[in-house]
């Protein structure tokens, strides 16, 4: 699952012809929190950025914040399972404590999206076989599948995709797919001095 930035979030209101004004209003927020968010000022919860990706999508899904809060553990979970990490091993490649994972998982903590953004970022590898499929309503009612529908739909992160369709082109790549790393100090790398992956 892909989570938007604070520069997905502006492209996607301004393709919508919106004003931080209105999109806080649709969302239910202020607009200087809208601010903050387009400009990476804040680390919203995971609910807050829900509500503002819903109000861009034109979604009625009606999910409250605490149902999303609640939901994106099982997301996570799921994902990470899927892609065969253990806490531990997510813990390590993605630069934060196992015990934080847990408790995420747990629903003991409600995360950052920046926290969930790092982590949602290594197991990227499940949801880029599915690209297709995410353009789709999700099929069933499963909340799950609604958070993650909600999130990769945004109009935003298409523009972040760009780089991984493009990833086998050593010589027009400018960050790892897999890990982010600016690669434009390396002259035309075939793999990634960070993580490792092959581009």
């Amino acid at each position: 699952m892909e989570l938007p930035t604070g520069d997905d979030i502006r492209t996607a209101r301004k393709e919508k012809g919106l004003t931080q004004s209105e999109l806080a209003e649709h969302a239910g927020v202020s607009q200087p929190l809208i601010a903050r968010i387009e400009s990476d000022d804040v680390d919203p919860t995971i609910d807050t950025l829900y509500a503002v990706v819903s109000a861009l999508n034109d979604s009625a899904s009606g999910l409250e914040q605490e149902e999303v809060t609640m939901s994106m553990p099982s997301v996570l979970k799921d994902a990470r399972t899927r892609t065969g990490y253990t806490q531990r091993e997510l813990a390590e490649v993605a630069g934060v404590s196992q015990p934080l994972i847990s408790r995420i998982e747990r629903k003991d903590v409600n995360p950052r999206t920046s926290t969930l953004r790092e982590l949602f970022n290594h197991l990227d590898p499940l949801s880029e076989s599915d690209d297709d499929e995410i353009s789709t309503q999700p099929t069933t009612n499963s909340l799950a599948e609604k958070i993650e529908w909600e999130f990769e739909n945004v109009e935003g992160v298409s523009s972040q995709s760009e780089p991984e369709t493009k990833g086998t082109s050593t010589s027009e790549t400018n960050r790892c797919s897999e890990c982010d790393l600016d690669l434009s100090p390396y002259p035309d790398p075939s793999f990634c001095p960070n993580c490792g992956n092959t581009l």
